[in-house]
Parts: C-alpha cells; structure tokens; sequence
C-alpha cells in the first residue's frame, strides 16, 4: 500500500489550527506549536518559521481578543501600556531579526518555552511578590518581550509569566491583554521582516485560515473553562517543546516556499 503523504498547504492549515487552539484558550503559546510546526513539519528554515509564525498569529489574536473585549474582561488601562511597549519591540526586532545568529534563536525560544513551562506547573512560583503595574514597569515589559515576540520566540508566554506574577492581573485578564499587546508588536515586526522576505506566504494564509475559527472557538470556550487544568497541560507540551528545542538539531530545511 502506498504511504501517504499530507499535502503541504493540508500540514499548515493543522499547525495554524493548533496554533488557534492555545492562543484562543490560553492567550498564548500559540507560536509554541506553530514554530516547530512549520519548521520540522512544513520544512522551512528557523527565521522563515520563526518569522511566519507572527505573521499567522497576528490575526488569530485579533480575532480571540475581539472575544475578550465583547465579554467585558478586556483590561483597557492596563492594556495600553503594553501595547505601547510591544510595538516599539516589535520593530526592533524586525530589523535586528535578519542578523540574529539561527541557532541563537532556536535555544532561546527552547528556553523561553522552559521558563514559561515552570510557571504553568507552579502557579505560586516565587511566593509573594511586589506589583509594579503602573505604566512605566509595564511599558518596559512590553518593549522586551515584544522584541522577543517580534523574532517568534514566544514573547507572549513571558509576558504572561509577568502579568501574572507582577502585574497583578489574574490569568483571565492577562490572556485578553496578551492577545490585545500581541497586535501591535506584530504590525512593527512584519516591517523588518516583509522587507527582509522572512514570511513564507502559501503556509501562513492556509495557517491562518484554519486558525482563526480555531481561535475563536476556543475563546468562547475559555471564558467558561477553569484555567488550572489547561495551564497544566500547557506546561507540559512547553516543557517538551522547549527540551526538545534546545538540545537537539534541526534538520535541513526543505527550501520550496
């Protein structure tokens, strides 16, 4: 019998699904599924999947974020603290992303991921901390980790980390603003990154097209779901990810997008 063999746009539409999946449940992650995805499964290279990767969850943010809005737990005050500091990462990031090592890219997302995968295990990690939520610690968090969410090395998930341990928001409120902070510092990478030619376009378009009514269902779905259970899991699929990210190499990339 002949072995099967998934038409390439069919792979990207199953990655940007689960990349809908964590964005629209969890407010972030999302990069962490699709980054590997599109890497080891589509066969692009570590900045074209990388760079790709905030291309598609640009609009799959946008969309799950509408439903935090429409909900009422949008956190507007607090929100635009981070956008600001977000969009002005975002375009440093896209114009110092094409001279970026690969392979620096490639462990710092791993150990992003570890990081982020010890706080969704302990969510008390740390014990009792000061709150700096005014805006300029905020603004300072969204400029860092959104140059680190404008190369694709999962910015949001730090972000998250931040928002919950110092930012005094609880993990409801710091999904809606993760999603809404991801927008801008998108739109000031894809600048560097359009003009560096970085966005693979045939693997983001399937990928956003399965994403966002992945995206919007899951957010529907998180407003009602207890966060606990579904921190957990995350964590592990984070840790995996992240070991597997810094320890072992990547294979050659398949150069045909």
């Amino acid at each position: 019998m002949e072995n099967y063999k998934a038409h390439p746009q069919i792979k990207s539409a199953g990655a940007g699904a689960g990349a809908g999946l964590l964005s629209g449940l969890l407010g972030a992650g999302g990069g962490a599924v699709l980054v590997p995805l599109l890497r080891d499964w589509i066969g692009l290279d570590e900045k074209k999947a990388m760079a790709t990767s905030v291309f598609c969850i640009a609009p799959i943010s946008a969309v799950s974020a509408g439903i935090y809005i429409a909900s009422g737990k949008m956190n507007w005050q607090t929100a635009w603290s981070y956008m600001l500091g977000g969009f002005f990462g975002g375009i440093a990031a896209g114009f110092l992303f094409a001279k970026t090592p690969p392979g620096w890219l490639r462990r710092g997302f791993g150990l992003l991921l570890l990081l982020g995968s010890a706080r969704q295990w302990f969510s008390s990690l740390g014990g009792e901390v000061p709150v700096w939520d005014s805006f300029f610690p905020s603004a300072c968090a969204g400029l860092l980790t959104g140059a680190l969410s404008g190369f694709g090395l999962g910015g949001g998930t730090l972000l998250m980390i931040w928002m919950t341990v110092f930012g005094g928001l609880d993990q409801h409120a710091a999904q809606g603003v993760n999603l809404l902070y991801f927008l801008p510092c998108s739109a000031g990478s894809m600048v560097g990154h359009i003009k560096n030619r970085q966005i693979a376009w045939k693997p983001a378009l399937s990928a956003i097209a399965a994403g966002l009514p992945a995206g919007l269902l899951c957010a529907f779905a998180a407003q009602k779901l207890d966060a606990k259970p579904l921190r957990t899991g995350l964590g592990i699929l984070m840790a995996v990810i992240g070991l597997r990210e810094v320890f072992f190499k990547q294979k050659k990339p398949v150069e045909n997008q």
